[in-house]
């Protein structure tokens, strides 16, 4: 839970814990996003754990703090293991539009944004920004979030996503 800003989303992962059996490890608001990343990698590699998910706070590539922040994460997860963070998924909000090309390159820099995954395509927005988005990052696309249910989180295929841009799902 490295959103550190805000209780609730703390209080959310939980709850998203719970409901998909996995552990989640969490700090006081407030507390060292970076640290927080650095308890939780140690303690994954404890278990045995194949995967660490380290969620953090939503941020806009504007805002400096929160970009030094992610910076930050990557650098020490980097101390932890030469290759780490293995795989670094950037979520991008279908209602974004054009914007998203340009947070996209600027994560990309920052935390070395390897896949993507999109969100909040249950409402009335069709996501088109995430063609141009994978063709000029080359940037495979992992998921897509159609709601907020546990089965929500679907594997993204450019067959089912095409047609649904087109207007034929």
């Amino acid at each position: 839970a490295g959103d550190t800003f805000r209780a609730a989303a703390i209080e959310q992962l939980k709850i998203w814990g719970e409901r998909t059996k996995s552990p989640v490890i969490a700090s006081k608001i407030g507390a060292d996003a970076a640290g927080l990343a650095y308890d939780a990698f140690e303690k994954a590699k404890e278990a045995g754990s194949d995967v660490l998910i380290i969620d953090t706070a939503g941020r806009l590539q504007n805002k400096t703090e929160l970009m030094a922040e992610l910076e930050k994460i990557v650098r020490v997860l980097g101390k932890l293991d030469p290759e780490a963070p293995h795989t670094v998924l950037q979520t991008v909000d279908a209602t974004t539009g054009q914007n998203a090309l340009n947070q996209v390159e600027i994560f990309r820099n920052i935390a070395g944004v390897n896949g993507l995954v999109m969100t909040k395509l249950d409402g009335t927005a069709r996501g088109g920004i995430l063609v141009a988005i994978a063709a000029k990052h080359k940037l495979p696309v992992y998921f897509i979030g159609v709601g907020e249910q546990v089965d929500d989180l679907e594997p993204f295929s450019a067959s089912e996503f095409a047609r649904a841009i087109a207007g034929v799902a």
